[in-house]
């Protein structure tokens, strides 16, 4: 017991304050060495799965006309046909037809967009003509079953945010570093659908109004990322990819402080599985809007009418969308829903979470209130739309 506290005491001085030269030396405590080669033998099994991801729109006369830089992991080998797929954020690949990837031995291999969910903010790619040799595959964890609290490891690529003008050759030049890896720990779940729609307002000028709604909830990690590191995997402590990098803020005096946000990789995973094995991706929808009124266009508003307006008391229906499952059953603006598929929900974060978790194609009863009156619907769980579809459920 005493050696397991003493491991978890180094390990929190080494992430607070760095290792100090010549510690080692000076450390008497037989723990100490298993602790250091324990790190260096999880980044050794997964360095050679991490990459650097160029996403470049070519302009007129053959010139770049925009790219992006950011980070991924590969996941999939086929040695076959010597191609490998990969995982990224959609910010990062966006629908580029230029994609080049950089492995851990700094080799550059051509890659091409596989499928793209801005909902999810992730992309599937293809890297071609790579050897099997020279990678390795990471191992997909189950983002279900990490606990707060538990240690995590974020390996990217921090680098400028002009991946056009920079000099890469020298990999300090304007932070540009190869393969960086930070460990905190992994600080909580945010669950509230409101944050995202906040998000969600900022992004999808440049990124579509579908960004970001897709996800039933992300992770909070304490692990520092930067620009670059989106896309980049964060590993647990067995060497399993629990999820994407793909956003941090930071305030406070220089930025001192600062929140990171991770995709739970099962999101990620049944995204590219679906596209792999049957070259679609489906997501459980009724085409209620449960969150906001459908006419809501920015955070300002959606926060004044939360703030003002919302009866967080129950679960109303502010819109149904047109041609749906639901404004097919009869589900009308105004009602007020009592029990959905034979539960009670609490708030509307618990329902948008349930729902997708829902096959495609069962048929749920949905107990409502209208008017006075009490009604018993049944509405079929349908495919969500990708054009107009949003934060609606």
């Amino acid at each position: 017991m005493l050696n397991r506290l003493t491991a978890v005491l180094v390990i929190a001085l080494v992430l607070m304050a760095g290792v100090v030269p010549g510690y080692a030396q000076e450390q008497t405590d037989e723990t100490a060495p298993s602790v250091s080669a324990f790190n260096r033998e999880l980044v050794k099994s997964i360095e050679k799965g991490c990459i650097y991801i160029w996403a470049m729109s070519p302009g007129n006369s053959g010139f770049m006309q925009q790219a992006w830089i950011g980070s991924g992991v590969i996941f999939m080998a086929v040695p076959e046909e010597d191609a490998a797929y990969a995982l990224t954020n959609h910010h990062v690949a966006q629908d580029t037809s230029l994609l080049q990837v950089e492995t851990w031995d700094r080799a550059t291999y051509k890659a091409r967009m596989v499928a793209t969910e801005p909902g999810l903010d992730a992309a599937l790619i293809r890297i071609e003509n790579i050897p099997r040799e020279l990678y390795e595959p990471c191992v997909l964890g189950n983002s279900d079953n990490v606990t707060i609290g538990e240690l995590a490891l974020a390996v990217g690529a921090p680098g400028s945010g002009d991946a056009v003008n920079t000099n890469r050759s020298d990999p300090f030049i304007s932070f540009g570093l190869h393969q960086t890896t930070t460990m905190r720990v992994v600080s909580g779940r945010i669950t509230d659908p409101y944050e995202l729609v906040a998000w969600w307002s900022g992004w999808r000028t440049n990124l579509g109004r579908q960004v970001l709604t897709n996800l039933p909830w992300r992770f909070v990690t304490e692990a520092p990322i930067s620009g670059g590191n989106s896309g980049g995997p964060l590993f647990n402590s067995r060497g399993e990819i629990i999820g994407l990098n793909h956003a941090h803020m930071s305030w406070g005096p220089q930025a001192t402080q600062h929140v990171n946000y991770t995709i739970p990789i099962n999101f990620a995973k049944n995204f590219a599985f679906q596209i792999l094995d049957t070259g679609k991706y489906e997501l459980p929808w009724f085409g209620i809007d449960i969150l906001m009124p459908p006419y809501f266009d920015d955070a300002y508003g959606v926060r004044e009418f939360v703030e003002r307006y919302q009866d967080k008391t129950k679960l109303e229906v502010y819109g149904v969308r047109r041609d749906s499952t639901a404004e097919r059953a009869g589900l009308q603006q105004g009602d007020v829903i009592l029990e959905f598929d034979g539960r009670n929900f609490a708030d509307v974060s618990e329902l948008r979470i349930y729902v997708f978790t829902l096959p495609i194609g069962k048929q749920v009863p949905v107990t409502v209130k209208r008017g006075k009156r009490e009604l018993d619907l049944t509405l079929e769980v349908g495919v969500k739309r990708s054009y107009d579809s949003e934060f609606s459920i």
